[in-house]
């Protein structure tokens, strides 16, 4: 296990996350209705909630291996970021046939569907953090609550740089990134854990 808590990967994951959630706002207020824009927030409000879940039933299996579930987490939202938007994007859900077309409430649950498992994956990795370091709530809070903050503001000024399409790829980048600097973070520390056993035995 690592000896304190990958804060930097947290940060960035975060900054992914929020950044996320926006992006979808400001596409499906342009693809949708404005109001069905808002239904992100309950999309991300589900995916919070069933990570929460899914670590407090599995925090016994989860938590021996804290560095490989995070990385895969993090790994995985970004992947799923990016692959659930295109889905989601060919789901023939219209909201001006919702009131007479039966089939439209199943399509729009199967959007929500797949929106959900990038902001499950984010949680998934942050409530393990959590879980795993409960004496450092404040410090992991700190780099979560600014990492959010700067994603926030960051992906504001990318879509005035960026296509929509290439400021999601961006977030799927920023998740593979925290996925690497949470296995580096996550790694170094495990050898450093390891290697004092070592220099005690040698007398050092």
């Amino acid at each position: 296990m690592s000896a304190s808590p990958p804060t930097l990967a947290i940060a960035l994951l975060s900054a992914a996350a929020l950044g996320y959630e926006i992006l979808l706002t400001r596409l499906f207020s342009i693809i949708q209705w404005h109001h069905f824009a808002y239904m992100l927030i309950s999309v991300a409000l589900l995916g919070y909630g069933a990570a929460g879940t899914f670590v407090t039933l599995a925090r016994r299996v989860l938590l021996p291996r804290f560095g490989a579930v995070v990385t895969a987490a993090a790994a995985l939202f970004g992947i799923s970021a990016v692959l659930g938007f295109a889905l989601a994007q060919r789901v023939p859900f219209s909201p001006l046939e919702i009131l007479w077309d039966p089939r439209q409430p199943w399509l729009l649950l199967l959007v929500y569907l797949l929106l959900v498992p990038p902001f499950f994956f984010v949680a998934t990795a942050l409530c393990l953090t959590f879980a795993r370091f409960g004496g450092e709530v404040h410090r992991i809070y700190s780099f979560d609550a600014l990492g959010a903050g700067l994603g926030s503001l960051g992906i504001l000024a990318a879509l005035f740089l960026l296509l929509p399409s290439d400021a999601l790829r961006l977030i799927g980048g920023l998740g593979l990134a925290a996925a690497a600097l949470a296995g580096w973070q996550t790694g170094a520390a495990s050898r450093r854990q390891r290697r004092r056993p070592a220099l005690g035995e040698a007398g050092l």
